[in-house]
């Protein structure tokens, strides 16, 4: 059976960087796309998975902080790194406070980038791991099963 490969989503309207993190990431193992606005990025998202998003802030169109917001009010929202020239403290804290798992600014160093991507994977691993409504917070007995994070008491038949 075939591994399952980490799917990436680039979003920067710089045609010369989506094609250089397209070959960087794609050549450390990861599935990688790459689109430059938001419509794009939506047909993209519509068509297939993604486990994790690049974001540009600066964008033609919708910002990156609009998009970040909207793709935080979706119940399967992939990861987001805002990547951008904005680089201040006030972008930075924005940028998280909408919802990034993380920013870094441009100009960067790729391993930054991919070492950045890494850790935001494997924190979005181990939440879901933690939040799995089977395993560490579920309690059976006598029939019936009690997910404490979901607060439900169920029959174990259901």
């Amino acid at each position: 059976m075939a591994e399952l490969k980490t799917r990436i989503l680039v979003v920067d309207d710089d045609q010369r960087l989506r094609d250089l993190l397209v070959k960087y990431l794609s050549g450390e193992g990861y599935e990688v796309k790459a689109v430059p606005d938001a419509r794009a990025m939506d047909k993209q998202l519509a068509r297939e998975r993604y486990d994790l998003v690049v974001l540009d802030l600066m964008l033609p169109g919708e910002d990156g902080l609009a998009i970040c917001r909207r793709l935080r009010g979706q119940q399967t929202a992939p990861a987001i790194i805002m990547l951008t020239a904005k680089g201040d403290d006030v972008d930075r804290i924005v940028g998280l406070e909408m919802g990034a798992d993380d920013y870094l600014p441009k100009p960067f160093n790729p391993r930054e980038l991919l070492a950045r991507i890494n850790a935001v994977l494997r924190r979005q691993a181990s939440a879901q791991a933690a939040s799995s409504t089977e395993g560490p917070g579920t309690l059976a007995f006598e029939g019936s099963r009690i997910h404490l994070r979901l607060r439900e008491l169920r029959n174990s038949e259901d």
